[in-house]
């Protein structure tokens, strides 16, 4: 394979490393290369220092660390279908993952993936779209942080929800306790926002459901 081969793939595919791997001869269904993974609504995944990479194929999964000195869990990322995480593969980390919603998983071996893509030309170019979508994350998120909780709350409340005619449609599913979690905020202080912002109509309940709007009404 050449580079413009590859450098079109990081163009048409969401996610680069299942399109090479498809192009090795190595087997990911082999039990000792990739486990499947299905969790259940705010299922925790915990790899402990196994060193894997992990293809989310569906959902959205929350990157928590957990600081046991002050028993506080802190979100740092939040990642959906079609990202990939490195876990414990270039630092050690206690990262753990949360499931919001149902979430399917391919767990690969890390070392395993590694070396097969190391012997192929295209391998930089992998390591560079891995890195490229990781700060991009992390930018967001940390980039999200600094805003008013208001702005905050909507930020995270649009990751998980679905665009829809009447704004963005909002699962069922996020509540006060899990915009806490991500907001990095107390449940009363989100509690506030969330009574502010519909007050404004920034968040209007239509039909049992709730949507965001893009501008006020």
């Amino acid at each position: 394979m050449d580079f413009l081969h590859v450098h079109d793939l990081l163009i048409k595919k969401p996610n680069l490393l299942i399109a090479l791997l498809e192009m090795t001869e190595l087997d990911t269904w082999h039990p000792d290369v990739c486990e499947f993974q299905k969790l259940k609504s705010y299922q925790t995944l915990n790899l402990a220092n196994y060193e894997a990479i992990i293809h989310v194929t569906n959902g959205v999964l929350l990157q928590q660390v957990n600081n046991a000195d002050i028993c506080k869990i802190s979100v740092n990322a939040i990642w959906s279908t079609n990202d990939v995480i490195f876990h414990n593969v270039f630092q050690q980390n206690q990262y753990e993952y949360l499931a919001i919603g149902d979430v399917e998983v391919a767990i690969f071996d890390a070392r395993t993936v590694l070396n097969t893509l190391s012997e192929e030309p295209f391998f930089p170019d992998f390591l560079i779209d891995y890195n490229r979508r990781q700060q991009e994350e992390f930018f967001q998120f940390s980039y999200m942080l600094t805003k008013n909780i208001r702005d905050r709350v909507l930020d995270v409340m649009k990751r998980f929800s679905q665009k829809h005619p009447d704004g963005y449609l909002v699962p069922k599913r996020v509540n006060s306790l899990l915009l806490s979690k991500c907001c990095q905020a107390t449940p009363t202080t989100i509690k506030k926002a969330l009574l502010d912002l519909k007050q404004e109509k920034r968040i209007i309940k239509k039909e049992q459901h709730l949507f965001i709007q893009e501008r006020l009404i």
